[in-house]
């Protein structure tokens, strides 16, 4: 979803009838995508690694609201352990120790990323933002 998604810095919380389940759902998943790779790129040569990732369709608790028939769920979700795997690829891989910052899928990296999701200048915008919304004092900034 973050492939659709678009940062809306005049409007952050979609507020004004702007807000659509989609439309924030997009943009949250771009952010994410976006505070990933400027955290990676602030964290510079630290020890500390992070990564972005889609595990996939989950069937968690969340879909007890569904419409969907059980059988269906089953058909189009996978189970919690499979849809755990690239976040265990991403955590104990040792061969990832030295790189932060990437978009992984199905235990691997996702190098052709959408141009919204690559831009560095909106990944600063996003960060100063969220700093600011958070009102995170400027000794803690990095």
């Amino acid at each position: 979803m973050h492939a659709i998604g678009k940062i809306y810095f005049d409007n952050i919380n979609l507020r004004n009838g702007k807000y659509t389940p989609t439309r924030a759902y997009g943009q949250s998943k771009l952010a994410v995508v976006l505070g990933t790779r400027e955290l990676a790129k602030r964290l510079g040569k630290s020890t500390v690694t992070c990564y972005v990732l889609n595990p996939g369709a989950i069937k968690t608790d969340l879909q007890r609201h569904s419409d969907m028939s059980e059988g269906m769920m089953n058909m189009m979700f996978m189970k919690p352990d499979m849809g755990a795997q690239t976040t265990l690829y991403c955590t104990l891989q040792e061969e990832l120790d030295h790189e932060s910052g990437f978009y992984y899928n199905n235990c691997k990296r996702v190098d052709k990323m959408v141009k919204q999701a690559t831009d560095d200048e909106t990944a600063n915008m996003l960060w100063e933002l969220t700093c600011d919304l958070v009102a995170l004092e400027d000794a803690l900034r990095i």
